[in-house]
């Protein structure tokens, strides 16, 4: 489908100019892409690099988003390119997005309104095209300009006839009494003496002497041809947004419309990720077992017949006990590289790893409060051994903290000692302030 073909506003039942599917899809594209470049020229890197990296992140959206709600599914990547961390571009869109993409609609609105009727610029696909269209053909076919001993005539080949160019246009037959026989052979003309050519450089310089600078050259607006896109998007001003982006494909023309009269179908969102606490714990043990019997091979080929979001927890927890050290973690290498070999969604994978980071926090403070029970006082370890399996399964209720944190005072009171119980209390509460 062409661009000229792609409605960008509708008037609805009210009689009010809204945006079409395509005109939505646009308005999302702007947006991303203005609150993109202005990240982009906030880095403290060179103009040159703050351009080839705002093409190439523009690039990857026309390459790869072809309706409106995948814009949501690239963040990671968007975050890759920009350098920031997915949480940190999340929180961003989420601040800056509304108001954004409100001020793109009404600017896309109002331009579609203001150039209702007028005619758009036409398209060629060759330079060739736009010169017959736009000055015609010189010289009709049949006709042809040819030499006559100092001048030139335009000969007619189908009556032989010649035409003087100056007292006919180009292309278009004589009138009556315009037409004449073949001039006589004029004299021939004085050949004129050739000056001495100069060299182009020292013409240069003659004619323009040091008008010449440096200056670096700005392509200004009006040269801009409207396909072109801009590198910053502004939606204030008088600056237009374009709306025939051609290379920008959407694929939202086959999706099935709906009346006024029905209701958008509701999406449902994305289900969290689901695994027992205990399946975590089972299976961090499960992986120290092979560590310390040295077998990298069985872990390799046992990761691979876990169902696929635990497998992907495990493969993320090394990766998880090196950010709580502290150490550099490259996640959106790390993300891509496991959604490649196990077939999750980017997306999929970061909760998952939201997920990790939780159950990693959680087992942490577990094992310190297990650790701190050894010189709580007396008869604390063996209490804490005793309880442990409880406090295990009662950690099966995350991420209902409330019900957890109901259960766990309600083991606590079924220790008669009210000493063992406060320093019971004492070692396993604060845990759950990580959550």
């Amino acid at each position: 489908m062409s661009g000229n073909d792609k409605k960008i506003i509708e008037q609805n039942s009210h009689g009010e100019f809204e945006l079409t599917a395509y005109g939505e899809f646009l308005s999302y594209f702007h947006t991303h892409i203005q609150l993109f470049n202005g990240l982009i020229s906030g880095k403290k890197i060179s103009p040159t690099d703050q351009e080839a990296l705002k093409q190439k992140l523009r690039s990857y959206i026309v390459n790869n988003i072809q309706k409106t709600e995948q814009f949501f599914d690239h963040l990671p990547k968007f975050a890759e390119y920009l350098g920031m961390s997915q949480p940190d571009l999340s929180s961003f869109m989420t601040k800056n997005f509304m108001n954004t993409h409100a001020g793109i609609k009404n600017k896309l609105i109002e331009q579609e309104k203001s150039n209702a009727g007028k005619p758009r610029k036409k398209k060629y696909s060759r330079i060739s095209e736009e010169i017959v269209d736009t000055i015609g053909t010189i010289v009709a076919p049949g006709k042809r300009f040819i030499g006559m001993e100092g001048y030139v005539v335009l000969r007619d080949d189908a009556t032989g006839k010649d035409l003087e160019p100056s007292l006919s246009s180009f292309g278009e037959p004589p009138k009556p009494g315009e037409e004449s026989a073949v001039r006589k052979p004029a004299p021939p003309p004085v050949p004129l003496k050739k000056a001495p050519e100069k060299l182009i450089l020292t013409e240069l310089v003659e004619k323009f002497g040091s008008d010449f600078s440096g200056a670096a050259l700005v392509l200004q607006k009006e040269e801009l041809e409207e396909d072109d896109v801009a590198s910053n998007v502004s939606v204030g001003g008088n600056e237009e947004l374009l709306t025939e982006v051609e290379d920008l494909q959407f694929g939202g023309f086959d999706e099935p419309s709906f009346s006024d009269e029905e209701e958008e179908p509701i999406v449902p969102s994305e289900p969290p990720v689901i695994i027992p606490f205990s399946k975590y714990m089972e299976s961090v043990n499960r992986v120290r077992q092979f560590q310390k019997d040295g077998q990298p091979d069985a872990y390799k080929k046992w990761v691979m017949t876990l169902p696929p979001e635990l497998s992907a927890l495990i493969q993320l927890h090394s990766y998880v006990l090196k950010e709580m050290k502290n150490e550099p973690v490259d996640w959106n290498s790390i993300v891509s590289s496991i959604s490649s070999r196990i077939g999750l969604k980017d997306t999929r994978l970061w909760k998952v790893l939201d997920l990790t980071r939780t159950f990693a926090e959680l087992r942490s403070g577990l094992e310190r409060a297990f650790v701190a029970s050894k010189t709580a006082g007396p008869g604390m370890e063996e209490l804490v051994k005793k309880a442990w399996p409880h406090i295990l399964k009662i950690f099966e209720e995350y991420p209902d903290t409330s019900s957890l944190r109901q259960k766990l005072d309600q083991l606590f009171t079924r220790i008669p000692d009210a000493t063992q119980r406060k320093k019971l209390s004492d070692l396993f509460l604060p845990v759950l302030q990580k959550l």
